[in-house]
């Protein structure tokens, strides 16, 4: 059972930076960021702080995209009108990585019932919910569809059901790191002989007026309402919490025989990952084990898991969400990886996406991914030499451009609130 192993086949994505994962990882390597004034709603009208989001494109029409393209005008009105928007993000994701993975015309309903789909979100459909809870305060009538948009497992339900996938069908909703925790379960499933492919990640569509007024009442929401292209500004002296992103990211998950057989491309493998708690009673739910406990074991547990040395990673895509919390996770890198921290490329993709809460870890990973495939990695937007802080020192922060080089192996890492922590290891094959 522990022999099989696990690659990716497929990637999608759609993020504030592009509609697709290709488009994405290009704009990301440009520098370009999708922080805008927030455009559904008025924040002042709620009593939000923070009047910007990094979002998906205002002039998104999904019918030009897989899978709605596909369809016929009136099956693509009737679908449009009963899905929640994080629903919506995670079929365009999921039928991008279908489609390249090579299983979006599949005539084998043997392997159909061996497909699975695990997709994650932080909170579900956050706008349906307050849609449906305005209505009941004021006593109008629900829609018969209105649970099953804002329900958190009904993003994967959809995508199954389009393609008809029989394999397990599952969904995590654990904070910032339920998409990671979704891929690790793929991994497991196949590992364990229960799917040969899984489609799994994550989508996040929480730029809503709970999920800004919440998250400021927290103190945890930048405030940088002037200069929206610095907001989000992870290992800075001066950051003042994370950008609220959304989006979605998928990436098919394929046992590595049953890929070579069929002849599917193959991106690159995932040889480790470490799931951990961090088991703190001295610290807010929403802050990390001080010492970064939690987060060192994890990506111990994925090296041990992967068989690599500390020396064999060259590239972390850290989860720094431009919080105080940035500095823990440069700590807990630095204990885990020792002399060979300083060596270590460090990026924070945030700084471009914003976090797009429970799809950060999948949007993180297909980043990883395509930094493996391209050997180029990703920098940090907004940091600089004269800027960094001092506490954030210590490993090798790529700043101002993206860096080329011979890139073997590479962790993701995502930490969520309730002290959960994932770090997932990809290698390049051969």
């Amino acid at each position: 059972m522990n022999m099989r192993r696990v690659v990716v086949t497929g990637i999608g994505a759609i993020s504030p930076i592009g509609t697709s994962a290709h488009t994405s990882f290009d704009n990301l390597l440009q520098g370009k960021h999708g922080i805008r004034p927030i455009e559904h709603f008025d924040p002042a009208q709620f009593a939000c702080k923070t009047t910007f989001a990094a979002q998906v494109s205002s002039q998104l029409d999904a019918s030009t995209l897989a899978p709605f393209k596909h369809m016929d005008d009136s099956t693509r009105t009737k679908l449009l009108k009963k899905i929640d928007r994080h629903q919506m993000f995670a079929m365009i994701a999921a039928a991008e990585a279908i489609q390249e993975a090579g299983l979006d015309n599949l005539d084998d309903e043997q392997l159909r019932l061996r497909i699975g789909v695990n997709l994650a979100t932080g909170v579900g459909g956050l706008n349906s919910l307050e849609v449906c809870a305005a209505k009941a305060v004021s006593g109008k009538k629900q829609s018969p569809f209105g649970n099953l948009m804002f329900l958190p497992n009904l993003a994967a339900g959809y995508v199954a059901s389009h393609w008809n996938f029989g394999g397990p069908n599952n969904a995590h909703c654990t904070a910032c790191a339920a998409s990671a925790h979704s891929i690790i379960d793929a991994c497991n499933a196949i590992k364990g002989g229960e799917a040969e492919i899984i489609v799994a990640g994550g989508a996040e569509a929480s730029v809503t007026p709970v999920g800004i007024a919440t998250f400021n009442a927290q103190n945890a929401l930048s405030t940088r309402n002037h200069d929206l292209a610095t907001a989000s500004r992870p290992f800075t002296t001066d950051r003042d919490g994370f950008v609220m992103g959304e989006g979605a990211a998928c990436l098919v998950l394929e046992e590595y025989d049953h890929a070579i057989t069929r002849g599917a491309k193959i991106y690159c493998e995932i040889v480790g990952f470490g799931r951990t708690s961090d088991g703190y009673t001295g610290q807010a739910l929403s802050a990390p084990h001080p010492q970064g406990s939690g987060a060192q074991r994890a990506m111990q547990n994925a090296l041990n898991m992967a068989n690599l040395n500390t020396q064999d990673v060259q590239y972390i895509n850290t989860h720094s969400t431009s919080t105080a919390a940035d500095s823990i996770e440069v700590l807990a890198i630095k204990n885990t990886f020792a002399d060979h921290a300083n060596k270590l490329a460090v990026s924070g993709t945030k700084s471009q996406t914003g976090h797009l809460l429970g799809a950060a870890a999948a949007i993180e990973a297909v980043f990883t991914v395509l930094a493996l495939q391209q050997q180029t990695l990703p920098y940090t937007l907004n940091l600089t030499t004269e800027n960094v802080d001092p506490s954030c020192l210590g490993v090798d922060l790529i700043m101002l451009t993206p860096q080329k080089m011979k890139v073997n192996a590479a962790l993701s890492n995502s930490f969520g609130f309730g002290g959960t922590n994932a770090s997932i290891a990809f290698k390049t094959l051969g």
